[in-house]
C-alpha cells in the first residue's frame, strides 16, 4: 500500500503537517527514498512519513505571520 492517511506512531492522531528539513540527510537523502519530515498536529511529535501520504501544508507560526505583515 503505497497511500494511506497519516496517522501518528505515539498519538494516534490524524492532524499530519509538512515539518522543515532539519539536517542535510532530511533534505537530500529522504526524497531519494521517497519520505518526507511530518509533525503531528495533535502531539508535535516528528516522524517521516512516505511523500504518498496526504499530509496538510506548514502552519505558518505567529512571528512569521507579523514579519510579512
Amino acid at each position: 500500500m503505497l497511500s494511506g492517511l497519516f496517522q501518528c506512531r505515539d498519538c494516534g492522531g490524524f492532524n499530519g503537517y509538512r515539518s522543515r528539513p532539519r539536517s542535510l540527510t532530511e533534505k537530500f537523502l529522504l526524497p531519494l527514498v521517497l519520505h518526507r519530515p511530518v509533525r503531528c498536529g495533535d502531539c508535535f511529535r516528528r516522524s517521516y512519513e512516505l511523500v504518498f501520504v496526504p499530509v496538510r501544508e506548514r502552519r505558518d507560526s505567529k512571528s512569521a505571520r507579523r514579519a510579512v505583515a
